[in-house]
This record gives structure tokens, C-alpha cells and sequence, in this order.
């Protein structure tokens, strides 16, 4: 049968709107792969593709059809309302020096200064003013004086901090910080916002709203907090907020999934334990792939975010490069790091080679979680039938995300002159 083709937009980080065209039988990595060759990037490994489904946002399996997450009225061809998937950083990293390509970077920065618009981090005010003057050296370079009105404040404060402080003040104020920054070029200006933003707790985080009843969804949401470090779990009642716990991948114990229940075991709760339902087994099961992804990649890459750490406590300035190998000397260097490739195909390939900590239902999951081991995850053929036996969805290939398309290069430290 042919592959019919559909129309759908693909949102970036900046706003920019990419219109394409796919098939009918395409999968995620079929339309991740085609948004990389419009960019003429290839290494947004740390992106996905999110798409709201059920008023909830879900970044694809790419492995899946698209069918599987997009309307019926779009496969059908009678959608009146166009379908949109966006492009989000999927995997926050605990240091930005380890985003070694420039454009992927933008993608980053523009996604970050996005997270910081929105941001609430109330006792950190001062932050958001140094963050804004990082964001204008990297957006429009040297400050030029006189230039008092040189940049409207929505675009470089949340809200909040208008609301409070007024347009007039911050138009006087932050040309001060940003002459300090004279000399500085975008590129490091942009990666010194990055590292700052991602010391605000409401940024690198990516939040899934759960139910505490199945049946009644009315009494209010648990929302999970997935960050690079761990959890953050929160309550919603009555229209508010209220922050529970901090949830650190050494802390908890395991994760159990079964149908739609979720079951987390760790220190410091209540009742050692917490049980919550997502909105189905499909959201179940993509926030079960992303929070295992998550701290594999968290245990893979620790080594280079301790030794980038020990370098900078050092003063001494390092810079993440890539190379393919070929030209470097890379035996018996101190600076070297291991490859990065190496640690990421780790993270692709732990939760399908051991299983000694897992134990495996008739209908659910359980994962351990103990650092330093990695987490492991069921055979995905398991979760599959998983899938057919709950809600009787047929799913085609594996489920658990893939990461095959991290490129194939060595990571250095090198000093810069």
C-alpha cells in the first residue's frame, strides 16, 4: 500500500515553524530526521519531538509510527486543524560545556531563555538580571552607548519581575551589567546564561501531571517533576502548588509500573511509598522511558561533569571540542574524557543486557533505581504486549528510546590559548 503523504508543522525552540511533509506509515525518527537535514544540524541528540495528546504534552518513541500519537482525523485526512509537534530538549545535561555543536547549542540557549521567561524562582531575582544581561550580550552583542531603550523587557524578564519592578527600573539598571560584559562573544555569553539558568529549579525539568484516583481525576493531580539529578514531586489542590519532595536517583528505590498505576519506593516518604496514575498506559509507559533514559544518561555522563568540575575549581578554563580522533594523539592524555558516544550507546544499551534487578507481572514493570548501578528496564517486547494486553493498542517495534543516532566521535578537554 502506498505511504500516503500528511502535512504537519514542527515548532523550534526559537518559534521558528517548520512546515513539512510526511507519510501516512512514517515514524518519529523518520520526521526527527527530516527536521535535522532542514537545520542542517545532526546532533540533536539531547531534543525530541513533543506533541500534546489527551491536553497532555509526550514526546514520541521515535521508533513509532506517528499515527500512534496523532489524531484520527489527521490519518484519515479530514483534520481541519493543523497538527503540530514540537521540538523540545528531552534530556537536560548538569553542564552546558558538554553541548559541544554550535547550532544544537542555539537550540538549547533559545529553549532555556523560553524556561526563564516563564520561570518562578522568587528569592533568586538577582539571577534573572545577570541571566538578561548574558542573553543581551549573546543576542545583540557589546553595549553601545547612549542606548537606553536598546531592548524591550518582556523578552528578557519573566513577568513577575516587570510586575514588580516596572519597565523604567530594569531599562536603567541593566545596561550597567551588560557594559561589564564588553569583549564577551555571543557564543560564551550564551553558554554562561546557559550554565546559570540551569541552577534555577523550575528550568531544566520537564513535568507530567498524574491523578491520585483512578476513576475520580477531580481531587486534584500529582505533578512529576523529571529533572536531570532525579524527581520533584508536587500537589495540586484547589488551583495551587505545593511542593512534596526531592526525589534524587540515590534515594529512590524503585519505580513500579503496572497498567496505569504508578508506584514510587523511596527514602523520606511518609509511607516509604507513593502511588499515582497517569492519564493512560501510552503516557504510562513514554514517562517510564523517559525517566529511565534520564538517569541512565544522569550515571553516564557523571564522569565528564566531575572532571569539567574539577577543571573549573582549578581556574583553569577548559572547552568541550569535538573531533573524530584522527588527528590527535589521544594516549596517555590526563584531559582526555571518555567518549561520549561510549557513555550514550551505555544508556541505549543497559536496560536490554541485565535483568537481575527487575521483576516482571503478568501486567506491570519494576525497575530499581540504586546508584551507582544503572536502572533496568524490561525487554521491550514485554512492554509491547504490555501495551495490547491493558488497552489493546498494537505497537510496532521497539519501545524503549532509542539513542542509535548519537554520532560517532571521540570528546576531548583541551586547553584554550
Amino acid at each position: 500500500m502506498k505511504n500516503q503523504s500528511r502535512g504537519l508543522s514542527v515548532i523550534l525552540p526559537n518559534n521558528t515553524k517548520l512546515n513539512m511533509t510526511v507519510g501516512l506509515k512514517d515514524r518519529g525518527q523518520d520526521v526527527f530526521n527530516q527536521v535535522s537535514e532542514l537545520l542542517v544540524v545532526s546532533d540533536l541528540h539531547l531534543f525530541g519531538l513533543s506533541v500534546v495528546k489527551d491536553n497532555q504534552p509526550l514526546f514520541l518513541d521515535l521508533e513509532q509510527k506517528l499515527s500512534l500519537y496523532l489524531p484520527k482525523s489527521w490519518r484519515k485526512n479530514t483534520s481541519k486543524e493543523e497538527v503540530v509537534l514540537s521540538l523540545k530538549v528531552q534530556y537536560f545535561v548538569e553542564n552546558a560545556q558538554l553541548i559541544v555543536n554550535s547550532e544544537a547549542r542555539q537550540l538549547y540557549y533559545a529553549e532555556l531563555k523560553g524556561r526563564v521567561l516563564r520561570s518562578e524562582c522568587f528569592e533568586q531575582e538577582g539571577l534573572y538580571f545577570q541571566l538578561a544581561a548574558y542573553a543581551l550580550q549573546a543576542d545583540l552583542g557589546d553595549y553601545e552607548e547612549p542606548n537606553f531603550a536598546y531592548f524591550s523587557p518582556q523578552g528578557f524578564f519573566p513577568f513577575w519581575i516587570i510586575q514588580k519592578r516596572g519597565n523604567d527600573y530594569i531599562l536603567k539598571h541593566i545596561p550597567t551589567l551588560h557594559r561589564e560584559l564588553k569583549g564577551m562573544s555571543s557564543s560564551e555569553a550564551a553558554l554562561h546564561f546557559m550554565q546559570e539558568a540551569l541552577t534555577l529549579s523550575d528550568v531544566p525539568i520537564t513535568i507530567y501531571r498524574m491523578f491520585k484516583e483512578k476513576k475520580n481525576k477531580a481531587q486534584g493531580c500529582i505533578l512529576i517533576g523529571l529533572a536531570s539529578g532525579g524527581l520533584q514531586i508536587s500537589e495540586t489542590l484547589n488551583g495551587k502548588q505545593q511542593f512534596l519532595y526531592d526525589m534524587p536517583w540515590s534515594d529512590i528505590h524503585s519505580i513500579t509500573f503496572q497498567g496505569r498505576k504508578f508506584d514510587i519506593r523511596a527514602e523520606g516518604l511518609r509511607e516509604q511509598k507513593m502511588v499515582f496514575y497517569s492519564f493512560s498506559v501510552l503516557h504510562a509507559i513514554n514517562l517510564l522511558q523517559h525517566i529511565s533514559n534520564s538517569h541512565r544518561l544522569h550515571l553516564n555522563t557523571k564522569p565528564l561533569v566531575m572532571r569539567l568540575k574539577e577543571k573549573n575549581d582549578r581556574g583553569t578554563h577548559r572547552e568541550m571540542y569535538i573531533t573524530d580522533g584522527a588527528d590527535l594523539d589521544m594516549d596517555d592524555s590526563d584531559d582526555e574524557l571518555p567518549s561520549m558516544k561510549f557513555l550514550l550507546d551505555q544508556m541505549r544499551t543497559t536496560g536490554t543486557t541485565e535483568y537481575s534487578d527487575v521483576s516482571m507481572g503478568p501486567c506491570g514493570l519494576e525497575m530499581s533505581v540504586d546508584e551507582p548501578e544503572e536502572m533496568f528496564v524490561d525487554d521491550p517486547e514485554d512492554i509491547l504486549r504490555l501495551v495490547e494486553l491493558v488497552e489493546g493498542v498494537s505497537v510496532d517495534g521497539p519501545l524503549l528510546l532509542p539513542i542509535s543516532y548519537w554520532t560517532d566521535a571521540d570528546f576531548l578537554l583541551l586547553s584554550l590559548l
